[in-house]
């Protein structure tokens, strides 16, 4: 008779970020405990989130897979140089 291991599931242990609008201001989305903050670009204002400010709640992209396209595309030189490449 065999034993099976426990299978541990990895675990990001850092909240995931998103760009996001509330109440028309731009910024970052993310949960780092149990309170779902957005934090505005411009003003640096840290917001709680509650649920009369999920109608004026807009959530976009994950920030980390944004930066990854946004470098990869650089890298290719730029929207232009991908936009008017023969492989499109």
């Amino acid at each position: 008779m065999n034993t099976i291991p426990e299978i541990s599931i990895a675990h990001n242990p850092y909240p995931t970020a998103f760009y996001a609008q509330l109440h028309g201001l731009a910024g970052v989305l993310t949960k780092p405990a149990a309170h779902v903050l957005f934090l505005e670009r411009e003003s640096g204002a840290v917001v709680t989130v509650t649920t009369a400010d999920y109608p004026h709640l807009v959530v976009l992209g994950e920030v980390a897979s944004s930066m990854t396209q946004y470098v990869s595309d650089m890298a290719n030189g730029g929207y232009a140089a991908i936009a008017t490449s023969r492989a499109n």
